[in-house]
């Protein structure tokens, strides 16, 4: 049946699931074993090998379109703090994340030809989160070593003995017939791990290497991770994707509910939360193309961690926004924390649309930084207020900004020099009359007032 026939059909069956799956971009790719999502651009790309899909009736087509959504749904993309050490670390990350979304499936209507990683095949329950399972099948892989009888001293000691550890294996995988001989030490010279010795001869795999082949080969994963993004929760671009993601949820339950559907009960805590996060006061995007034209300025770089689509085992390229935007705040004493709060809020609204350098300012500039995704817990200032020293940073510094916007109650006089390219902020608790801010062209939105 024709992929977008299919598509169309699970929207029917899954509403709030399809209204995501239709904002995808969906393109055939044979250079796939099986399919994968990955970020393209402002939205999400859904690539499937047509011979893989074809396989498959279409109840397993279901599950597997679910399986990919979910990843997106639940935020995959930027769940981890820190970048994975090594290929391993991935694979058991991607297992992970695998486990949870296949705990929302319905096994009984998948075809065992497609594989997958269900929790209960290693005794897990569902529903626990894919950092838990990552820190159970991380036990698993290093309890697969410890039964191979490899690993540190203090895993198998060579002197007969046994240690005091529990080992840990895969279900039903049966002992191995070597576990109490004596295993080499890769410290030790005994069994050299991969790479070249000192006449450049290519060394043997360790019993670690070895080990953790025989414990990947057991798995079998719906689809492909390799082209996620690299980001790690509480960089800007973890906090874009998030934000993406958020106003794909919001949109898809509004819909929903507009048609009397159903949103599915493990996304209904996930959209309450969505609909608390504060709202953009104004469309960002729409505001910067006004004097940045309808692109941002991209720098290029090539990064070996993201392989060429086109050029297998070659560099691809990374795009990263260059900073354009000065963002002021307002932290002098009349200003509360309430309106701080606000004032952050839409700092990570506005995160979604450029990067950005930050200064603090009460009668002068107290503290500066360029903006990693998180609120300041704590701010420079108390004193009086004086927008000043934000405009005469800017007008000496037209080349490096394009904008700025400045976030204030908005109690002090409007610089008579104050740019064009200014937008003013004003909190809830603000002055807002309107005409004060519109100096030399500038531009004002207000953050309404809490009834």
């Amino acid at each position: 049946m024709d992929f977008d026939r299919l598509c169309m059909i699970f929207t029917m069956q899954e509403p709030f699931y399809g209204i995501l799956l239709q904002s995808m971009i969906r393109k055939p790719n044979k250079a796939l074993k099986t399919l994968g999502i990955r970020k393209s651009g402002s939205c999400f790309q859904l690539d499937y090998n047509p011979d893989f899909v074809g396989k498959f009736n279409t109840d397993t087509i279901m599950g597997l379109l679910k399986h990919e959504i979910l990843h997106v749904a639940l935020d995959h993309f930027a769940l981890w703090d820190t970048p994975p050490a090594d290929k391993n670390e991935q694979f058991l990350r991607n297992l992970a994340a695998d486990m949870e979304v296949n705990g929302y499936l319905d096994r009984n209507l998948m075809q065992k030809e497609a594989g997958g990683i269900w929790p209960e095949d290693y005794g897990f329950n569902k529903f626990e989160g894919t950092r838990w399972y990552y820190q159970a099948i991380k036990r698993m892989m290093e309890g697969n070593r410890q039964q191979k009888g490899i690993g540190s001293p203090q895993d198998k000691p060579c002197n007969g003995g046994k240690t005091n550890q529990p080992q840990q294996s895969l279900p039903n995988q049966n002992q191995s017939q070597n576990d109490n001989q004596c295993q080499p030490n890769p410290q030790n010279g005994d069994n050299p791990g991969d790479g070249q010795n000192g006449q450049g001869q290519s060394q043997p795999k360790s019993g670690n290497d070895k080990a953790d082949e025989e414990f990947k080969s057991k798995f079998e994963p719906f689809d492909e991770h390799d082209d996620w993004p690299e980001t790690t929760d509480g960089t800007p671009e973890a906090e874009q994707m998030r934000q993406m993601v958020d106003q794909l949820l919001d949109f898809a339950a509004i819909e929903c509910e507009k048609n009397q559907g159903h949103i599915p009960g493990e996304m209904v805590g996930r959209i309450e939360k969505i609909r608390q996060r504060p709202r953009p006061v104004t469309d960002w995007k729409r505001y910067f193309r006004r004097y940045m034209g309808n692109e941002f300025t991209e720098l290029i770089r090539k990064s070996k961690k993201r392989e060429s689509r086109r050029f297998p085992d070659a560099a691809g390229n990374r795009h990263q926004r260059k900073s354009h935007i000065l963002v002021a705040i307002d932290t002098s004493g009349s200003v509360s924390m309430p309106e701080y709060n606000e004032f952050f809020g839409q700092i990570k609204t506005l995160s979604q649309s450029a990067t950005f350098h930050v200064v603090e300012c009460d009668t002068r500039i107290q503290h500066e930084y360029d903006f990693n995704g998180r609120q300041n817990q704590i701010l420079h200032g108390g004193g009086g207020t004086d927008f000043q020293p934000p405009v005469d940073m800017f007008n000496e510094n037209r080349r490096k900004y394009d904008a700025l916007v400045y976030f204030t109650d908005g109690y002090a006089d409007i610089p008579k020099d104050t740019p064009k390219e200014t937008l003013w902020v004003v909190s809830s608790e603000g002055d807002h009359d309107r005409s004060r801010y519109r100096r030399n062209g500038a531009s004002v939105v207000f953050i309404p007032k809490k009834h």
